[in-house]
C-alpha cells in the first residue's frame, strides 16, 4: 500500500505521463521482478518507458535501464526471445554511453549470458 501511494501522489502532482514518474515507475518494476511478479512488472515498465521515448528518447541510459528490467521481466516469465531482444537493445544504448567495463554494462552482459543458459537468474539490480 505504502508503494502505490506513493506512485499516486507524483500522478497527483505531475500528471500521469510526467518524467519525473519514472524512476518511481522504474523501482516499482524493480521491486516486483525481485518478489517473482513479472507481469506487474512488465506493465509499470512499459509505461515508464513510453513516457522516457516520448521525453527524452530511446538513446537515454534511462531508456536502457528500463529496457533491462523490462528483459528481466520477460526472462521471469520465460519469455528466452524477448528477454534476449530488450537485453541487446539495452545493450546497444549502454554501451554508446558508458565504457565497456561500467557495472550496467556488465550486469547487463550477465543478463544476456542467462538467456543462452535457461536456469540461470538475472542480476537484478
Amino acid at each position: 500500500a505504502v508503494v502505490s501511494t506513493q506512485s499516486t501522489g507524483k500522478q497527483k502532482r505531475y500528471g500521469d505521463a510526467h518524467i519525473n514518474l519514472v524512476p518511481t515507475l522504474m523501482n516499482l518494476g524493480d521491486l516486483f521482478n525481485l518478489t517473482k511478479q513479472p507481469n506487474k512488472a512488465r506493465e509499470v515498465l512499459s509505461r515508464a518507458l513510453k513516457i522516457t521515448e516520448k521525453k527524452i528518447g530511446m538513446k537515454h541510459p534511462d531508456a536502457a535501464k528500463i529496457l533491462r528490467l523490462l528483459g528481466n521481466s520477460f526472462y521471469l516469465m520465460g519469455d528466452l526471445s524477448t528477454s534476449e531482444k530488450l537485453l541487446n537493445k539495452s545493450l546497444d544504448i549502454l554501451e554508446q554511453v558508458y565504457e565497456t567495463d561500467h557495472p550496467y554494462v556488465l550486469a547487463t552482459r550477465a543478463d544476456l549470458g542467462s538467456c543462452t543458459r535457461p536456469g540461470a537468474a538475472p542480476r537484478i539490480f
